[in-house]
């Protein structure tokens, strides 16, 4: 199943460092290729329909609703919690395509 990406979140990912966009692409790769059998340390789940994809310091938000699997939402990781400002655009986009 291919992997949908929000034009958003693609805007980000050109517009961060080189390095930190390139990882994030090879992780959106291992997740189309292995789905949820990744390990914890690259996917985790985050509640209800969402999960996060984990690329070193970018974090990628992934709306899981069957057929569709959607990058909603990437950032910067900057702390171990997600920033309420963060979880109130997640919530927003996820009321979008829901």
């Amino acid at each position: 199943m291919k992997l949908e990406i929000d034009i958003r979140v693609l805007e980000f990912l050109k517009e961060i460092p080189q390095k930190d966009s390139s990882k994030a692409f090879r992780y959106i790769e291992l997740f189309e290729k292995y789905q949820f059998s990744l390990d914890n340390r690259y996917l985790k789940k985050v509640s209800g329909p969402v999960w996060e994809l984990r690329p070193g310091r970018v974090r990628l938000y992934l709306l899981v609703k069957s057929p569709r699997q959607i990058i909603i939402y990437a950032i910067i990781k900057k702390s171990q919690k997600i920033a309420k400002s963060d979880l109130k655009t997640i919530q927003s986009r996820l009321s979008e395509y829901l």
